[in-house]
């Protein structure tokens, strides 16, 4: 038999050393490898985590921003909301930095943030924050985010009570568009059952329990809204949608409880012209009906005609008596608290020609009875009515009143029952509808007129160099 040599042990050893040396060799890289892959793995999480951060940080800013715009429309004085910023009057503009804040590990971060037309005037407002995140390693991260703010409409929601909102007796709320084709000038369409839409919102910002009360019937074709309290229902009342179940009648997906609202104050206008109405305006018949403006009167440079009215001076209409508006006018009642300035009843009349507008400004009490109409013509816009008085003021109708308007009125006492109708949208102290009361918001109002502080009107991240550019020398 043929044999073959084999190596000396001490080969074999030698062998079997540079084997393991070199699969050890394998998992020294493997794990260097692993090692930077984890590494940069976890880097990579870091960066993100400070991103999202980073997005936090510019949203601070542009809270900091919106809480002084906030303040501005509760009537504090711009250089007072804007306390601790830097403030260039000659070009509206404002701008701070807050921080740092720590942010993670090692990590901080700041923001600044530039405003233009901070006064909330002259322009369209503009808040721009820059965050600025330096990581433990890596290069500086920035987030720049552009807000654009808009007026928000004092007729933004329907119905809205300070202190309380009372439904009763079959009283119902809900919604329709006057403005469908979103063209002022065009003829309004008028609520019908038909066009009738569950935007009906209705709300109190009071934080009690029982500030928002509905029974006996009572229905909100819309949303239920208070500022924190709960409201008060029997069991056969309604909040819903028009896509809620049957049951149950309250719609829990209907019914806020973070409700705010805010109540600007009311200036009533001044004019290079104002005519002194000395005499009570009594109408006149349909055929013959009170003009206002009267033949004597004169028109301000801005196309309207101002009527002051004298102390114990009012309008006083009863049995079919007619008053119509035939230009932009404005009625002022500045000395009239605790006492009448309007009343109508038993089928008495205003209504506003198309194409014009009639408002009233009185510290008054206001008492429309009896079959009356006020501004019967689908179009809510063409009258506005305000409350000046800053103690308490009433406004009641009753008795099949229709009126197509606005009201605000913060410290009024507003009632309204027996099948009375507002259609557009009520701003009041408190609110109590009776017997059959009806009120019917006008969506198309949401656009129009201001006065309750600012929204967000456009947000966007600015990512593109470009864009930023816009920016870089102001912060």
């Amino acid at each position: 038999m043929k044999t073959f040599p084999t190596r000396p042990e001490h080969q074999r050893r030698g062998s079997i050393l540079i084997v393991a040396l070199i699969f050890c060799a394998v998992i020294g890289i493997s794990l260097v490898s692993y090692y930077k892959l984890a590494s940069t793995a976890l880097k990579g999480a870091n960066r993100s985590v400070l991103s999202f951060s980073n997005i936090n940080i510019a949203e601070i800013g542009i809270e900091q921003g919106m809480s002084c715009f906030h303040a501005i429309s509760t009537g504090v004085a711009a250089a007072t909301a804007w306390d601790g910023w830097t403030l260039n009057t000659g070009t509206n503009e404002a701008t701070r930095t807050y921080g740092p804040y720590t942010v993670g590990p090692n990590a901080t971060g700041v923001v600044k943030i530039y405003v233009h037309y901070y006064t909330g005037s002259g322009g369209t407002p503009v808040i721009v924050a820059k965050s600025i995140i330096t990581p433990p390693d890596g290069p500086v991260m920035n987030k720049f985010i552009e807000v654009t703010l808009s007026n928000r409409s004092l007729w933004g929601y329907g119905m809205v009570g300070r202190t309380s909102v009372r439904m009763n007796s079959n009283s119902t709320a809900d919604s329709w568009i006057s403005d469908t084709d979103n063209d002022p000038a065009t003829v309004g369409v008028a609520y019908t059952s038909g066009a009738r839409r569950d935007r009906g919102s209705v709300g109190t910002v009071s934080t009690s329990n029982g500030a928002l009360t509905m029974d006996s019937n009572a229905e909100i074709f819309g949303t239920g809204n208070t500022g924190g309290g709960t409201i008060t229902a029997s069991s056969n009342v309604r909040i819903r949608s028009s896509t809620s179940p049957a049951s149950p009648k309250i719609d829990p997906n209907q019914v806020h409880r973070d409700f705010t609202f805010t109540f600007p104050p009311i200036t009533v206008p001044t004019a290079d012209y104002v005519n002194a109405v000395a005499d009570n305006v009594v109408g006149g018949s349909s055929s013959s009906p009170q003009v206002l403006p009267r033949s004597t009167d004169h028109v301000a440079s801005d196309g309207k005609y101002y009527l002051s009215f004298n102390s114990g001076k009012y309008i006083n209409m009863d049995s079919n008596q007619y008053v119509r508006i035939t230009q932009p006018v404005v009625l002022i009642f500045a000395a009239h608290a605790n006492v009448l300035t309007i009343h109508t009843s038993s089928n008495a009349n205003i209504n506003v020609d198309a194409g014009k507008t009639l408002d009233i400004y009185t510290n008054g009490n206001i008492t429309l009875d009896s079959n009356n109409n006020l501004n019967v013509g689908n179009d809510s816009r063409k009258l506005s009515i305000y409350g000046t008085n800053t103690g308490p003021q009433t406004f009641t109708l009753s008795s099949n009143v229709t009126l197509y308007g606005t009201i605000y009125a913060p410290n009024a006492a507003f009632n309204i029952d027996s099948n009375c109708n507002l259609y557009g949208a009520m701003i009041a102290n408190t609110i109590q509808m009776d017997s059959n009361a009806g009120f019917h918001y006008d969506e198309s109002l949401a656009n129009s007129g201001t006065g309750s502080g600012f929204r967000v009107s456009k947000w966007r991240e600015l990512q593109s160099l470009e864009e930023r550019n816009l920016y870089a020398s102001k912060f």
